[in-house]
């Protein structure tokens, strides 16, 4: 059960909130930084290019992005040239309300969270819807946020919005299992958004108001958290992506603190992504993903732009 919050409380936690615009250093003064470099932007060629871009994916060369407010999946080549797009705003077969998260697995199929028609729409590389699950959890629609298939596609993980709730299907669309709940104890979520494995098949979900990235079996036992509010390094205000690198660490975005934190296998802070030992700033970053050369996509959604950087060593 959450703690009772007296009003005046209430009013300091928001005014922090509403003024902290940046990750302070820690009682030592220090604020751990990596270098980054800024590859590219990918912007879209269309009139008016990406809107609200969520996340993104690398699938052998071609870039994946949920153009969301186009309510559209647009794809590019690894050098940022448009080669094509699939959706349009509807609910007919292979059209999008809302679109949020994207996924894929090893047979090169792509997974779209469909949030406002409450699906997950499955195509294979070049676009063609092959199936769509409706999400449903005891008789009740879902709004999906994000999707994580299994290699083998065999099973989808499913972040639901409105019900708090990770959710696992078969490529038919039963419900094999779920867990979570709204809460704030370990296991529950307050709107859980970006769903990732790690290499050795974790569970990792972002829980967005509870500012922290919660692991599990892919049973849906608890296994640990990471992070927590604040502003200090390791601490989160609004997580909204992550990905796991080829060494297994964390990175973290914050879409309110505008930066990317990583933390190692146990959880501990590493540093944040920067330049010149300063933090790089992003515009409300969210989805995130690491291709086969380690290059790093940052969907900026307020930005409308994914952009690319070398992480280095």
């Amino acid at each position: 059960m959450m703690p009772r919050v007296n009003k005046s409380c209430l009013f300091l936690l928001l005014s922090v909130i509403a003024t902290v615009t940046h990750i302070t250093a820690d009682a030592s003064g220090q604020l751990q930084t990596h270098q980054i470099k800024h590859v590219a932007d990918i912007t879209g060629d269309d009139p008016g290019g990406l809107s609200l871009p969520g996340d993104v994916v690398v699938v052998k060369g071609r870039i994946y992005v949920v153009d969301g407010g186009n309510h559209r999946v647009v794809v590019f080549d690894g050098s940022g040239k448009q080669l094509f797009k699939f959706g349009k705003q509807g609910s007919e077969r292979g059209n999008f309300n809302g679109p949020v998260g994207i996924g894929a697995d090893h047979s090169d199929r792509i997974y779209v969270a469909d949030r406002g028609n409450n699906r997950i729409q499955v195509f294979n590389r070049d676009g063609k819807q092959l199936r769509s699950i409706t999400v449903m959890d005891d008789g009740n629609l879902v709004r999906p946020i994000d999707v994580a298939a299994t290699p083998d596609g065999s099973t989808l993980f499913v972040t639901g919005n409105n019900n708090h709730s990770v959710m696992a299907f078969n490529q038919k669309g039963k419900l094999l299992r779920k867990w979570g709940g709204r809460g704030a104890e370990n296991g529950k979520f307050r709107y859980p958004a970006t769903i990732v494995f790690t290499a050795d098949k974790r569970v990792v979900v972002v829980d967005v108001l509870n500012t922290r990235i919660q692991l599990f079996e892919q049973s849906g036992k608890f296994i640990t958290s990471i992070g927590g509010w604040g502003v200090l390094p390791g601490q989160l205000v609004r997580p909204k992506g992550i990905v796991v690198d080829k060494d297994g660490r964390f990175l973290v975005s914050d879409s309110y603190m505008e930066v990317v934190q990583v933390f190692d296998d146990a959880g501990h802070f590493l540093y944040v992504l920067g330049d010149n030992e300063k933090p790089y700033r992003m515009t409300s970053p969210a989805g995130m993903t690491i291709d086969s050369d380690g290059r790093l996509y940052v969907a900026e959604m307020l930005d409308n732009k994914v952009s690319i950087f070398e992480l280095g060593r």
